[in-house]
C-alpha cells in the first residue's frame, strides 16, 4: 500500500492520531493536501514559530499565521474549536514528548481514546520518537524515499528556477539522484548546474559524487566504486558460475519467464580467502551501485535509534535499486543476539528482526552480499534457507588456485607470471590464504628492492618461508568450519580442499590468556 492509499484508509477509518516519519516537510504537506481534497476535509498546519496556518485550496497556498504558538494551546484548540472533517498537522511536536510535560501526553491519549467526530491529528517528524504511553494509540507511517516521479518533479522545478531548458531524454540524470531526499536532490541538481552552467547527462558524475557524500554522512553506509572484477578472484569457480547465472535474473525478461529476483548470498569462511573481494567484484561485474553497510555503526545510544538506522539504510538501498548491499563481517553486528534481552534491552534482536523481515518481504531488486568469518556467532535465523538464495563456504585455496592467485598478484605488480616457478611457489605455500599470498609477494618486492635486484622466485620463496599462516594457528577452527559447512553450505570452489598437515609441525607458542588455566589442578 502506498502512502496516499494508507492515509486515505486511515482517515476514512477515523484514526485519531497519525505519526508520519520523514525529513521531507513539503512531501508530507503535499500528501496531506491530496488526501483532504479527495475527502473534502479542512487542512491546518502548525509549528511553534508561526502557529496555525490554513490551507487555501483556491489559491493553492497556506494562509497567514493565526496565533496559537504554544503546544498546549494548539491541542486545546483542536479539541474545542476544530469542526468535523478537519486534519491538523503538527510539525516537529516531539520535543514536547518529555516526562516533565505529562499533561500534553495525557491530552494526546484523551484525543486518541475519547475524541468524537471526523477529525485527525497528524504528527510529522524526522525520526521515530513516541512516549511509551502513546505507542499503542498512534498509527505510524514512514514516508519512503522519493520515487522516480518525485525526483523528476524536483528536476523540473530546478530547471524552472534557473531558466534551464529541460532535456530529453533525462531519465539517466533522474536515476543518478535516486536515493536522495527531495531537498538533497534539489541541492545536487542546483550545485551541478552552478558548477557547469548546464544540467545534462554530463553532470551525472557530479550528482553521483554529491550523493556519495550525503550517503557517507549518514555514518553507516558507504558508496563504493569497485575496480575489481570476477577475473581478479583466484579460484571459487562454483561461486563465480552461480553469480553469472544470477545476474540474468535482473533483466526485464526474467520475471516473464517465471524467475524470482535474486535476494542475496551469505559468504562464510576463513579470513583472507576473498569474501570481501567477491562483494566488490559483483558490483563491478553487474554494474549496480554498491553500498557497504557497517553493522557496528547501526547501533545508537538513543532508544529506537538503532531500528531507525537499519530502516534508513535499507530504504536508501531500495531507493537506488537495482543495487548491491554489502554487509562485511555481519557476525560482529549480530554477535550479541543471544544475550540481547539482558544486555541491550533487546535492541540487537529487534535490528536483526527488522533486517530478516525485510530480506523475506522485499520487492525491490536489492541483492545482499553478507560475509562472515566466525560462523559460531551467527544467529540461526540468518542461516535458514529462504533468507538468502545460497550459503557459500569459502575455503583455503587449493594448489591450482594458489597458482592463479600468485599469477594475479604478479600481474598487478607489472611482472610476467611465466618468469616465475608458480608450481614450486604453490607447493610450498600450502595452507596460505589469498591475503597471505598477497602479503608474501609484497614482502618479496621490498626484499628485492632493498638489495637492488629484480623480483625473482627465490625472493617470494624466502617471504613464504618467513610467513606463519592462519592454517597453522587456527587449524582446529578451520577443521570445525569445514565439517559444519559440509552439511549446511555450498563449497565456493569446485576443487576438493587440501588436508592440513600436522605431522612434524613446530609447536605454536600461545599467549597466557590462550592457555588452559585450572586453579584446582
Amino acid at each position: 500500500m502506498n502512502i496516499q492509499s494508507e492515509l486515505l484508509t486511515s482517515l476514512k477509518a477515523e484514526v485519531r492520531i497519525i505519526q508520519i516519519i520523514s525529513y521531507e516537510t513539503l512531501r508530507i504537506q503535499a500528501e496531506l493536501i491530496h488526501a483532504v481534497e479527495e475527502l473534502e476535509y479542512e487542512l491546518l498546519i502548525w509549528d511553534r514559530v508561526e502557529g496555525i496556518r490554513r490551507w487555501d485550496g483556491e489559491n493553492r497556498c497556506f494562509g497567514e499565521p493565526d496565533g496559537h504558538e504554544n503546544p498546549a494551546d494548539i491541542l486545546n484548540y483542536f479539541i474545542e474549536e476544530c469542526s468535523d472533517k478537519t486534519l491538523l498537522l503538527l510539525q516537529d511536536f516531539y520535543p514536547d514528548f518529555t516526562e516533565d510535560k505529562p499533561k500534553i501526553i495525557r491530552t494526546l491519549r484523551n484525543i486518541a481514546l475519547n475524541m468524537n467526530g471526523q477529525k485527525t491529528l497528524v504528527l510529522s517528524q524526522p525520526h521515530h520518537q513516541l512516549p511509551k504511553e502513546l505507542e499503542k494509540e498512534v498509527q505510524v507511517i514512514e514516508l519512503p524515499y522519493p520515487s522516480f516521479a518525485d525526483i523528476k518533479a524536483i528536476y523540473s522545478a530546478v530547471c524552472e528556477n534557473y531558466h534551464i531548458a529541460e532535456i530529453e531524454p533525462h531519465d539517466e540524470l533522474i536515476e543518478a539522484a535516486m536515493g536522495l531526499t527531495t531537498m538533497e536532490a534539489e541541492r545536487a541538481f542546483a550545485k551541478a548546474y552552478m558548477q557547469d552552467k548546464e544540467l545534462t547527462t554530463a553532470q551525472i558524475p557530479a550528482i553521483i559524487k554529491e550523493k556519495e557524500n550525503i550517503i557517507k554522512k549518514s555514518g553507516f553506509l558507504e558508496y563504493y566504486h569497485p575496480a575489481e572484477t570476477l577475473a581478479d578472484i583466484g579460484g571459487l569457480e562454483r561461486l563465480k558460475d552461480w553469480l553469472k547465472k544470477r545476474e540474468r535474473g535482473f533483466d526485464k525478461y526474467a520475471k516473464e519467464f517465471g524467475l524470482d529476483t535474486p535476494k542475496g548470498i551469505l559468504l562464510l569462511g576463513i579470513p583472507g580467502t576473498g569474501k570481501s573481494l567477491t562483494a566488490k567484484a559483483i558490483g563491478s561485474e553487474w554494474q549496480f551501485p554498491l553500498l557497504r553497510l557497517d553493522m557496528g555503526k547501526i547501533f545508537g545510544g538513543i532508544v529506537g535509534e538503532s531500528e531507525q538506522n537499519i530502516r534508513a539504510a535499507l530504504g536508501i538501498a531500495e531507493a537506488i535499486a537495482p543495487s548491491i548491499l554489502w554487509i562485511d563481517e555481519i557476525e560482529k553486528g549480530m554477535s550479541g543476539i543471544s544475550s540481547s534481552g539482558n544486555t541491550d534491552g533487546g535492541t540487537t534482536a529487534r535490528v536483526l528482526g527488522t533486517f530478516l523481515t525485510w530480506m523475506q518481504e522485499k520487492t525491490k531488486p536489492v541483492f545482499v552480499v553478507a560475509t562472515a568469518n566466525n560462523i559460531s556467532q551467527l544467529p540461526p535465523e540468518l542461516l535458514r534457507k529462504g533468507r538468502v538464495d545460497e550459503i557459500f563456504f569459502v575455503d583455503l585455496p587449493t594448489a591450482k588456485e594458489r597458482e592463479t592467485i600468485i599469477s594475479i598478484h604478479l600481474k598487478r605488480k607489472n611482472r610476467n607470471p611465466q618468469e616465475f616457478d608458480l608450481k614450486a611457489l604453490s607447493k610450498m605455500s600450502k595452507g596460505f590464504s589469498g591475503a597471505e599470498l598477497e602479503e608474501a609477494i609484497k614482502e618479496a618486492l621490498f626484499q628485492a628492492y632493498d638489495t637492488g635486484e629484480e623480483l625473482a622466485t627465490e625472493h617470494i620463496k624466502d617471504a613464504i618461508t618467513k610467513t606463519f599462516p592462519l592454517a597453522k594457528t587456527m587449524q582446529e577452527v578451520i577443521e570445525n568450519m569445514r565439517n559444519w559447512a559440509k552439511a549446511r553450505a555450498v563449497m565456493a570452489s569446485a576443487d576438493t580442499p587440501e588436508q592440513l598437515e600436522t605431522n612434524g609441525q613446530e609447536k605454536i607458542p600461545k599467549l597466557k590468556q590462550e592457555q588452559y588455566n585450572n586453579p584446582f589442578i
